[in-house]
């Protein structure tokens, strides 16, 4: 249901357009709407959680309490379209696979009553099934990591248990999609890492989840993530950005807790352009990639979404979500005379930039001394693992911001709540 009434609060100006920005749970729709909130357009932030960080930010003009779409699919459809419906944004903004995906399944009636700037249904779900991308990747002459595909225990033969039995250890194991399909609920599963064929078998023939989905067994690629980001038109890339991730959560591989932009010569934009390229590719894209001991990038996905250090890019030049706006706002990308002066108006960018993310630092911090105490300390200490006094005066702060203070005393309230169990 709405947390408000949806009509324009009295004494308000009348705005150019209205958005309504859905996940406003994740990190990446605060940064949305801390951008979008310095146009002329009114803010909505839909979320189902107690105390979504987007909902205390002061540019949100209208707040909406939904459904959990992972949980409850068909009532967060019906809340959707009941909302489009009653609040008439002219852009839907949706900031998560599961969110995405629920949105382009109902792509043809959204397309008549709102602008979606994104990829379509069909691209969405070709790039959402990790083992057709990395064909496609192949195909391209782009590396991936070598990967098996393991189908649900009920479809799997022993030609496939002989096969995970000779994959080539250590290894990695990820279901094919982020988020799996189980019991008419979307559950996102965690990656596991088999030292050996022994393991591997435990995990996919066990009663574990994974025993009930495709999932996929690659190679392990060990080094830092590296992310290339593209706004496109047509399969056309207009404003590209590269970062890499430098401290995550958990410290084995996670989300991003200190992002830095680097120099596009120093991440594989070529590649990640030509496979946008390929597919025709419409609104963001977030091509990741894994840089291995060998020197090599591969790819690991495709996302077709903002992503959680999305401020890095805003603070670096790349202000993708008013940028996103502009671009797709008439329902159609711009062409022609019109396209020129957009893409000559991005500014220049900035590389170097860092973001930190204050309490995932500290998550960061608290999983690995829980680990290893005293090696952790002697790290933090002499080797300043955590990157607190490098480019310091080149890093800011995901959250916590001067103009805007909001979200993270909200996060700080959330996350204290958490560390005591209530």
């Amino acid at each position: 249901m709405c947390s408000s009434s949806g009509k324009r609060p009295l004494g308000l100006k009348e705005f150019m357009d209205r958005i309504l920005v859905l996940d406003g749970d994740a990190r990446s729709a605060l940064a949305v709407v801390r951008s979008l909130g310095r146009l002329d357009v009114e803010l909505g932030v839909a979320a189902c959680g107690a105390t979504p960080l987007a909902h205390a930010s002061r540019f949100v003009m209208q707040r909406f309490t939904c459904p959990d779409p992972g949980d409850s699919p068909d009532a967060w459809r019906a809340w959707l379209l009941e909302t489009v419906d009653a609040w008439q944004p002219h852009m839907l903004l949706p900031l998560t696979d599961v969110s995405l995906g629920i949105v382009l399944g109902m792509e043809s009636r959204l397309r008549e009553a709102t602008v979606l700037p994104c990829v379509d249904e069909a691209t969405f779900h070709r790039v959402a099934n990790k083992s057709t991308l990395l064909a496609l990747a192949e195909d391209l002459g782009i590396r991936a990591p070598a990967t098996l595909v393991v189908p649900p225990r009920a479809e799997r033969s022993e030609d496939d248990s002989a096969c995970i039995e000779a994959f080539a250890y250590p290894a990695v194991l990820k279901t094919n999609y982020t988020q799996s399909d189980l019991d008419d609920r979307f559950v996102r599963l965690p990656v596991a890492y088999p030292n050996d064929a022994s393991a591997a078998r435990t995990l996919v023939e066990g009663d574990g989840a994974y025993r009930d989905v495709e999932v996929l067994l690659q190679q392990r690629i060990v080094g830092p993530g590296t992310g290339v980001f593209a706004l496109c038109a047509d399969g056309r890339a207009h404003a590209v950005f590269a970062h890499r991730r430098l401290l995550e959560k958990p410290p084995t591989g996670g989300v991003s807790v200190l992002s830095e932009g680097i120099p596009l010569e120093q991440a594989p934009v070529g590649d990640a352009l030509r496979l946008l390229e390929r597919l025709h590719w419409q609104g963001m894209a977030m091509v990741e990639w894994k840089r291995h001991s060998d020197g090599h990038f591969y790819l690991m996905e495709i996302n077709p979404r903002f992503w959680g250090s999305l401020q890095l890019a805003i603070d670096s030049g790349r202000d993708y979500p008013a940028l996103l706006y502009r671009l797709f706002r008439s329902g159609e990308a711009l062409r022609g005379p019109k396209l020129e002066r957009f893409a000559e108006e991005i500014p220049e960018l900035v590389p170097g930039r860092r973001l930190r993310w204050l309490l995932g630092t500290v998550d960061h911090a608290l999983i690995r001394l829980e680990a290893m105490p005293l090696l952790t300390l002697r790290e933090i200490i002499f080797r300043n693992c955590l990157e607190l006094f490098r480019a310091a005066s080149k890093t800011r702060l995901e959250v916590l911001r001067v103009t805007d203070p909001r979200p993270f005393a909200a996060e700080l309230r959330a996350w204290a709540r958490a560390l005591r169990g209530g």
